[in-house]
């Protein structure tokens, strides 16, 4: 049975994708395995836009936020993280797990990281060791101005990293690691990359792993400096996924050939129709500063999200998601990366307006 994902991840996969998963399995300490991963890590790089090094996980993109918190801080640093949505919490969650109380500046929901709140913020708390700062949220739908929030952290505090989550926003949305300033990248595979759920990457400036180099959190399996000196022998200091690899690596050479810009550009336009195809609808954007990666769209009062879900996937064989925590059944998050076409969201559009345009009548 054919199910059409409109999910922020798990995302559409290639064809050729799914035939690189179909292989021989290869032993993870072979010549032929090392092929694979170090050619995965340099497509990376160029996605990246960057010529630093990239580092591979077997985990989901929240291992790979914990990593980044244990591999840059020590115990009683001061960081600051800025809340855009669900994810944003999260990396304040992690740090206070390992005992951090961080300073948190929160936006609300639907709107993008202001520049000037994180202005006032970083002068009125000197010393930060780093600052963390989401790309896109899928829970809001909103994208950040990270060349802008970057050069406002190198301006006020130019000691401190800025460290990004682009989880869902790397190889869709425009993002040049180098070019502006950034420290800290880390993703994953279940999204813009077009791979399957469970591999976690990490792409760090020269700044940030001299602070590797000094943190002092507890950290075993993820830690940054094991995996660095595992890159000259093309593999990962423990057992990789190795099937996923594969798929990476596919997806990271139809990416490469069809140029991240023109992924960018792709991104954009089939974002720009969803928005619009909505609003014909007579619906409205839940986001103010609506990110590519996927539309966040209001339900009308009085419709149950939840059960709209479900209904459109148990009938249709479509996923569309709802909204997390208070907007729960009151948002549908209708996702056009990666892999998904145009007649793929056609598809959940229809879907959607024939459950609700009797609510417009």
């Amino acid at each position: 049975m054919d199910y059409i994902l409109l999910t922020p991840g798990p995302t559409p996969l290639p064809p050729s994708v799914y035939k690189a998963m179909s292989e021989p399995i290869l032993h993870h300490r072979t010549s032929e395995f090392g092929e694979q991963f170090s050619r995965a890590l340099e497509d990376l790089k160029y996605v990246y836009r960057t010529k630093g090094e990239v580092l591979m996980m077997t985990a989901s993109g929240t291992g790979a936020m914990e990593s980044a918190v244990v591999n840059l801080l020590s115990p009683g640093d001061k960081a600051l993280v800025h809340q855009t949505g669900a994810f944003g919490e999260r990396f304040t969650k992690i740090a206070r797990a390992y005992g951090l109380e961080p300073v948190v500046v929160d936006e609300v929901w639907g709107h993008a990281a202001d520049a000037e709140k994180l202005r006032a913020a970083l002068k009125k708390n000197p010393g930060l060791k780093a600052v963390f700062f989401q790309h896109t949220d899928t829970s809001t739908g909103v994208v950040n101005d990270l060349a802008g929030l970057a050069a406002v952290v190198r301006e006020a505090q130019p000691d401190a990293l800025v460290v990004v989550d682009s989880i869902s926003g790397l190889g869709a949305e425009e993002l040049e690691m180098d070019a502006w300033g950034l420290d800290v990248v880390i993703t994953g595979s279940q999204k813009g990359l077009m791979a399957p759920p469970g591999l976690a990457f990490a792409a760090l400036s020269e700044r940030a792993w001299r602070a590797v180099e000094a943190a002092k959190l507890p950290r075993f399996y993820f830690d940054w400096r094991t995996m660095r000196r595992s890159l000259p022998n093309k593999e990962t200091p423990y057992t990789p996924a190795v099937t996923l690899v594969a798929a990476q690596a596919e997806a990271l050479r139809l990416i490469r050939e069809e140029g991240i810009e023109n992924v960018w550009k792709r991104t954009a336009a089939l974002a720009a129709y969803t928005r619009a195809e909505v609003q014909k609808m007579g619906l409205s954007l839940f986001a103010k500063d609506p990110a590519d990666i996927l539309t966040a769209v209001n339900l009308p009062a009085g419709v149950d999200g939840k059960k709209l879900i479900k209904d459109i996937r148990v009938t249709e064989h479509i996923s569309i998601a709802g909204g997390q925590l208070h907007l729960d059944g009151k948002i549908v998050r209708i996702a056009h990366m990666g892999w998904i076409k145009k007649a793929d969201v056609d598809a959940g559009l229809k879907a959607l307006a024939k459950r609700l345009q009797p609510t417009h009548a």
